[in-house]
Protein backbone atom coordinates (compact mmCIF):
# COMPACT_ATOMS: atom_id res chain seq x y z
CA UNK A 1 0.00 0.00 0.00
CA UNK A 2 2.93 2.38 1.46
CA UNK A 3 4.84 2.01 -2.07
CA UNK A 4 1.51 2.75 -4.30
CA UNK A 5 0.69 5.43 -2.40
CA UNK A 6 4.65 6.59 -3.12
CA UNK A 7 4.50 5.67 -6.92
CA UNK A 8 1.12 7.59 -7.47
CA UNK A 9 2.24 10.96 -5.66
CA UNK A 10 5.39 10.60 -7.53
CA UNK A 11 3.61 9.99 -10.88
CA UNK A 12 1.56 13.12 -10.13
CA UNK A 13 4.17 15.38 -8.96
CA UNK A 14 6.01 14.79 -12.78
CA UNK A 15 2.75 15.05 -14.23
CA UNK A 16 2.13 18.59 -12.31
CA UNK A 17 6.40 19.67 -13.08
CA UNK A 18 5.91 18.35 -16.89
CA UNK A 19 2.66 20.73 -17.26
CA UNK A 20 4.67 23.81 -15.05
CA UNK A 21 7.54 26.09 -16.51
CA UNK A 22 10.33 24.66 -15.23
CA UNK A 23 12.59 27.97 -14.20
CA UNK A 24 16.11 25.64 -14.50
CA UNK A 25 15.38 25.18 -18.13
CA UNK A 26 15.59 29.48 -18.92
CA UNK A 27 18.03 31.69 -19.17
CA UNK A 28 18.69 34.06 -15.86
CA UNK A 29 18.15 37.07 -18.98
CA UNK A 30 14.47 35.55 -19.53
CA UNK A 31 13.64 34.97 -15.95
CA UNK A 32 15.03 38.51 -15.57
CA UNK A 33 12.06 39.57 -18.29
CA UNK A 34 9.48 38.07 -16.63
CA UNK A 35 10.04 39.48 -13.47
CA UNK A 36 9.90 42.63 -14.96
CA UNK A 37 6.17 41.71 -16.68
CA UNK A 38 5.36 40.26 -13.11
CA UNK A 39 6.65 43.49 -11.61
CA UNK A 40 4.31 45.70 -14.01
CA UNK A 41 1.24 43.58 -13.72
CA UNK A 42 1.24 42.11 -10.55
CA UNK A 43 -2.71 42.42 -8.74
CA UNK A 44 -3.34 43.65 -5.52
CA UNK A 45 -4.28 40.07 -4.19
CA UNK A 46 -0.78 38.53 -5.58
CA UNK A 47 1.22 41.30 -3.39
CA UNK A 48 -1.59 41.30 -0.44
CA UNK A 49 -0.14 36.86 -0.44
CA UNK A 50 3.34 38.14 -0.80
CA UNK A 51 3.03 40.47 2.41
CA UNK A 52 1.07 37.79 4.11
CA UNK A 53 3.45 35.10 3.48
CA UNK A 54 6.13 37.09 4.64
CA UNK A 55 4.99 38.02 8.07
CA UNK A 56 4.24 34.83 8.59
CA UNK A 57 7.54 33.86 8.27
CA UNK A 58 8.72 36.49 10.64
CA UNK A 59 10.53 38.50 8.19
CA UNK A 60 8.71 42.00 9.69
CA UNK A 61 9.66 41.12 13.28
CA UNK A 62 12.44 41.73 15.42
CA UNK A 63 14.76 38.48 15.93
CA UNK A 64 17.39 36.58 15.02
CA UNK A 65 16.31 35.73 11.84
CA UNK A 66 16.46 37.90 8.79
CA UNK A 67 13.91 40.94 8.93
CA UNK A 68 13.41 44.20 7.93
CA UNK A 69 14.16 47.27 9.76
CA UNK A 70 12.92 49.44 6.68
CA UNK A 71 9.42 51.39 7.89
CA UNK A 72 6.48 49.24 6.24
CA UNK A 73 6.03 51.98 3.50
CA UNK A 74 9.35 51.58 2.52
CA UNK A 75 9.55 48.00 1.88
CA UNK A 76 6.65 47.61 -1.19
CA UNK A 77 8.65 49.47 -3.73
CA UNK A 78 11.94 48.13 -2.91
CA UNK A 79 10.55 44.68 -3.14
CA UNK A 80 8.97 45.66 -6.93
CA UNK A 81 12.43 47.34 -7.89
CA UNK A 82 13.79 43.55 -6.79
CA UNK A 83 11.55 41.94 -9.26
CA UNK A 84 11.62 44.52 -11.70
CA UNK A 85 15.25 45.19 -11.62
CA UNK A 86 17.21 42.53 -10.07
CA UNK A 87 20.44 42.05 -10.26
CA UNK A 88 20.53 38.29 -10.20
CA UNK A 89 17.75 35.57 -10.92
CA UNK A 90 18.48 32.37 -9.37
CA UNK A 91 16.52 29.30 -11.01
CA UNK A 92 15.54 26.87 -7.98
CA UNK A 93 14.32 23.71 -8.79
CA UNK A 94 11.71 23.19 -10.90
CA UNK A 95 9.46 26.24 -11.00
CA UNK A 96 10.70 28.58 -8.30
CA UNK A 97 13.19 31.55 -8.94
CA UNK A 98 14.89 33.66 -6.40
CA UNK A 99 15.25 37.35 -7.46
CA UNK A 100 17.70 39.41 -5.59
CA UNK A 101 18.85 43.12 -5.32
CA UNK A 102 21.29 44.95 -3.87
CA UNK A 103 20.88 48.69 -2.46
CA UNK A 104 24.18 49.22 -0.45
CA UNK A 105 25.15 51.25 1.39
CA UNK A 106 21.27 51.43 2.20
CA UNK A 107 20.83 48.76 4.87
CA UNK A 108 17.42 47.24 4.54
CA UNK A 109 17.28 44.39 7.16
CA UNK A 110 18.99 42.57 9.60
CA UNK A 111 20.19 39.02 10.59
CA UNK A 112 21.73 38.72 13.93
CA UNK A 113 24.73 41.12 14.16
CA UNK A 114 24.69 41.59 10.39
CA UNK A 115 23.27 44.19 8.35
CA UNK A 116 21.87 43.53 5.39
CA UNK A 117 21.81 45.33 2.05
CA UNK A 118 19.47 43.30 -0.17
CA UNK A 119 16.12 42.29 -0.71
CA UNK A 120 15.27 38.91 -2.12
CA UNK A 121 11.96 37.51 -3.54
CA UNK A 122 11.13 33.58 -4.68
CA UNK A 123 8.48 33.74 -7.18
CA UNK A 124 6.69 30.29 -8.06
CA UNK A 125 5.96 30.23 -12.30
CA UNK A 126 4.21 26.86 -12.22
CA UNK A 127 1.20 28.12 -13.85
CA UNK A 128 3.01 29.70 -16.75
CA UNK A 129 3.22 27.47 -19.90
CA UNK A 130 5.77 25.31 -20.35
CA UNK A 131 7.42 26.73 -23.19
CA UNK A 132 7.44 30.38 -23.19
CA UNK A 133 4.10 31.93 -24.16
CA UNK A 134 4.24 34.58 -26.64
CA UNK A 135 2.36 37.05 -24.63
CA UNK A 136 3.33 36.06 -20.70
CA UNK A 137 0.90 39.41 -19.52
CA UNK A 138 -1.64 37.20 -20.45
CA UNK A 139 -0.36 34.17 -17.56
CA UNK A 140 0.94 37.09 -15.27
CA UNK A 141 -2.26 36.83 -12.84
CA UNK A 142 -1.49 33.17 -12.31
CA UNK A 143 1.93 33.46 -10.65
CA UNK A 144 3.01 33.39 -6.77
CA UNK A 145 4.88 35.82 -4.96
CA UNK A 146 6.30 33.60 -2.63
CA UNK A 147 7.97 35.35 -0.04
CA UNK A 148 10.32 38.31 0.23
CA UNK A 149 13.46 39.38 3.12
CA UNK A 150 16.04 40.85 3.34
CA UNK A 151 19.46 38.81 2.43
Amino acid sequence: MRSTLLLGSLALTTALTSHAFDTTQHSEAILQQLGNVLADTASASQWQQLWQRTRAAGHFANGDGAHFTLSQQQIPSLVKSTLDTADSVAPEPATLAVYRKDFHPQVVGQQGQAALSAICLRVDWRNLPPSLPANPQAHMSQVSLLRTWPC
